[in-house]
């Protein structure tokens, strides 16, 4: 069966986790996923550590079934090649500052003269307008701004990069929703993603709450005011997940324990803080492993918390081959867009910087003899 996006090409300027975790997804939805790198290293991944086989493991992993070409953008041959390349195209994506691709001459505007089919997708921290969008930021910044981290008890490095891959998310949102609408109008579309503004949903109930009830962000319902949602540990020092909002899963809780004398101060505010003392003695009382034979099939919203390393071992995760290990060691983890008419899964292989700049050109109409000035020019990398 034919995967959803076979036959769509995208050319990726992007580096780094939202660019690359975008276009791996739309590759994983079989889309052509060139990587347009410069010739001066490329994409920054490549060289982060932890290292294995000459690439950064993070680069290894968010790289597959992608090809690269070198170009340099800043010469006029190269963006000439550039241009060429859009020709053919149905997605730019990039990753720069606001106002860089205006400068490099490789804008929606500037390329819609060369195909005005073309969907171009912009990921920028702050977005392309207002007054931050020529702030720097990383993900900490941006859900600092957003409410996220200030719905927490303790304001901390939060364990996910929720904006950058929350902005991923979004670019693939936005890049299928304009498929589908060049496929009704014939013509291409621009989307402004902002990774600040994609993690703001994330806060939406914490938002909601704290402004109708005036509660400080760590004290609402689902950020450390409630006893039934919150993190205990057992008497081995393993942490445990309870997420029993609702009364028939605190009921459940509640009678497995053997404490049916709880059920009643499931809601009420002013048995929050004495509840949690005594669910968390409760679970001091046995190992996680004890307290995961209980609860597991218990059906009260009970889970262990469990490692980023260990993710692979987790039966769920195995059995939906959603994350893993290659030959090599090297981690894995696909798209979790999943269609039932093609949910077959290729773990491909990873780019060398400029590898497939020769078999590129060619696809898009270069002859031989083209193709070998713009090596010999530096408008473009060899192969």
């Amino acid at each position: 069966m034919t995967k959803a996006l076979y036959g769509i090409k995208v050319l990726d300027l992007t580096r780094l986790l939202p660019g690359g975790v975008c276009s791996l997804m739309l590759a994983d939805m079989g889309a052509n996923i060139v990587k347009v790198e410069d010739p001066h290293g490329g994409d920054y991944a490549r060289y982060m550590p932890p290292m294995s086989g000459g690439m950064g493991v993070f680069f290894r992993t968010s790289n597959r079934n992608k090809r690269s070409i070198v170009i340099d953008l800043k010469a006029e041959q190269g963006c000439d090649a550039f241009y060429k390349l859009v020709q053919d195209a149905d997605i730019v994506l990039e990753g720069f500052r606001p106002g860089v691709t205006q400068r490099l001459g490789i804008d929606y505007h500037t390329l819609t003269h060369y195909n005005p089919r073309i969907i171009y997708c912009s990921l920028s921290g702050w977005g392309q307008s207002g007054p931050y969008k020529l702030l720097s930021g990383h993900d900490l910044n941006y859900v600092s701004l957003n409410g996220v981290l200030g719905s927490t008890r303790t304001p901390h490095p939060l364990g996910a990069q929720i904006a950058d891959v929350a902005g991923a998310y979004v670019g693939v949102m936005g890049i299928t929703a304009a498929l589908f609408k060049r496929e009704r109008t014939n013509a291409g579309d621009y989307i402004d993603v902002a990774l600040h503004e994609s993690a703001m949903p994330f806060s939406m109930v914490q938002f909601v709450e704290s402004s109708a009830t005036g509660v400080a962000g760590g004290a609402g319902s689902l950020t450390g005011g409630s006893a039934f949602y919150e993190v205990y540990f057992s008497s081995d020092d393993q942490p445990l997940s309870l997420g029993a909002i609702e009364p028939k899963f605190w009921k459940n809780f509640c009678e497995t324990v053997e404490k049916p004398a709880w059920i009643p101060r499931h809601v009420k505010p002013s048995e929050q803080a004495s509840l949690k003392t005594d669910i968390q003695a409760l679970f001091s009382t046995k190992t996680a492993d004890e307290w995961d034979d209980l609860l597991s099939g218990a059906d009260c919203c009970f889970t262990r918390i469990t490692a980023p390393q260990d993710i692979v071992n987790d039966p769920q995760i195995k059995s939906r081959q959603m994350a893993g290990l290659d030959d090599e060691g090297v981690p894995w983890m696909r798209s979790p867009v999943r269609l039932i008419s093609d949910d077959t899964f290729v773990l491909g292989s990873v780019p060398q910087q400029g590898e497939h700049t020769h078999a590129i050109l060619e696809e898009s109409g270069f002859s031989v003899e083209e193709i070998d000035a713009l090596v010999a020019s530096g408008a473009v990398g060899k192969a």
